[in-house]
């Protein structure tokens, strides 16, 4: 039987001009390769990217990163 391995994360704190608007954006890293972004467009939005297409918004930043592993595990 197969140990589950324990990945870990990075998440990369960076701010990201859109339209004249500064937000701030989560970068997140298996070792180096990126897979993915979250933007923080207001205290309750939360858009979630994979290679610049958005895979959803959500409330709260830990759904949006679940979103992201999610989305991550199914086409890795």
């Amino acid at each position: 039987m197969k140990k589950n391995k324990d990945i870990q994360i990075r998440i990369e704190e960076t701010k990201r001009v859109l339209k004249g608007v500064e937000y701030e954006v989560a970068e997140l890293y298996i070792g180096k390769k990126k897979m993915g972004e979250i933007l923080e467009y207001g205290p309750k939005d939360f858009q979630a990217f994979i290679d610049n297409d958005s895979i959803g918004g959500n409330k709260t930043f830990d759904l949006a990163l679940e979103s992201i592993i999610r989305h991550w595990n199914l086409h890795e």
